[in-house]
């Protein structure tokens, strides 16, 4: 008998297993992982597993036998090749599987700066990824990390703590300025260079050679390692486009059977790359396929480490109009409003004890 083969065994696609299973679905379950390990845990390689502080069993989701016992089938190294909407089947390693329900959970992959194809440049999205860039980070190496964004600042913070010189290059005018604001990059990046990091900020690289980062103004910056990064994008290749594969508030897509969460979905008309939307996400369409369809709408959050600092940000800054900033570089708080003064989001640094008033602030406002 078909059952459910899910495609991405991240957290997405895992919880979304776990989920199908606490929730009484009897239908057999396929776990299709294209890495050669077990669902792990992401957020860690940029931080203490890259520090060398978390060991690699310790990032597992789950120990290896239990998916066996929740009788869930993980095949691991098994990308898949072809999915057939028709017939209802998917293909891998040449084998076909039939499926009722099929969850796609492909999650993201770096995206790629042209030119850099050289063996000490890096990109951190998997295990093997991390293994090779705490391999090459060395204490009084010199580390370029292309890209200001939530990894490249997590990675640099990492790489400064275990004694690496680093230089981040960043186009736009100031960190994360497409998330947080000009207000809020300006206080970060002083906290940056603070803890000893050379920024170049609204870079232009001209060319890449295996040793150097060239600037369009004629800056060389030499480097031992260099990190790209520069986002993600959906791995939607199987079904969907550049922007991820849409569905509905469930993820139900428009393909009958078939469903998407986590990164690689456009889940109700938005996509969010987060831990806590993955895993909402994947519980809401293992819902959907038990016949107990319920919206996923949790207001959207993730944290980051950073620096010394825990930023949390709960809401989208999607649509705002104003930041009030109240704090220094050690401490703060960033309140994103509307054109009308409505509370979008709210970003917290080293301030945790104030996440449950932004919920509830945002929740009110809603």
């Amino acid at each position: 008998m078909n059952g459910v083969v899910i495609v991405g065994a991240g957290l997405a696609g895992s919880r979304c297993a776990e989920a199908l299973r606490a929730g009484g679905a009897e239908l057999p379950i396929t776990l299709i992982g294209s890495e050669p390990v077990g669902p792990y845990e992401r957020p860690a390689l940029s931080k203490e597993f890259l520090a060398g502080t978390r060991a690699q069993e310790d990032l597992f989701l789950r120990p290896p036998g239990s998916w066996g016992e929740r009788d869930i089938d993980l095949r691991l190294g098994s990308p898949v090749e072809r999915i057939d909407l028709r017939r209802r089947t998917v293909l891998l390693r040449g084998e076909e599987l039939g499926w009722s329900h099929l969850v796609l959970a492909t999650g993201s992959r770096a995206r790629q700066l042209p030119g850099t194809a050289f063996p000490n440049v890096h990109h951190l999205r998997t295990l093997a990824d991390a293994i090779a860039l705490r391999a090459a980070i060395q204490a009084d190496s010199r580390l370029v990390v292309v890209g200001a964004g939530f990894v490249g600042a997590e990675v640099a913070s990492t790489a400064t703590a275990l004694g690496a010189r680093v230089t981040i290059v960043e186009a736009e005018t100031a960190p994360l300025a497409r998330v947080a604001g000009a207000e809020v990059g300006r206080l970060l990046a002083d906290r940056w260079r603070g803890e000893g990091v050379t920024l170049h900020l609204g870079a232009r690289i001209s060319h890449v050679d295996q040793d150097a980062v060239e600037l369009a103004d004629g800056t060389s910056i030499p480097y031992d390692t260099l990190l790209v990064a520069v986002g993600s994008e959906p791995a939607s290749d199987l079904l969907g486009g550049p922007a991820g594969i849409p569905t509905d508030a469930v993820g139900r897509t428009q393909n009958d059977g078939v469903y998407a969460c986590g990164d690689v979905a456009g889940f109700d008309g938005s996509r969010a790359e987060h831990w806590t939307s993955a895993s909402g996400q994947a519980v809401a369409v293992a819902s959907a396929i038990l016949g107990r369809p319920e919206r996923y709408a949790s207001t959207p959050y993730f944290w980051s480490d950073q620096f010394g600092l825990r930023l949390q940000m709960v809401g989208t800054t999607a649509g705002w109009s104003n930041v009030e900033l109240d704090g220094d570089p050690t401490s703060f708080r960033a309140r994103y409003v509307d054109e009308e003064g409505k509370p979008l989001a709210v970003l917290l640094g080293n301030r945790s004890a104030e996440v449950a008033a932004a919920r509830r602030e945002l929740a009110t406002a809603a």
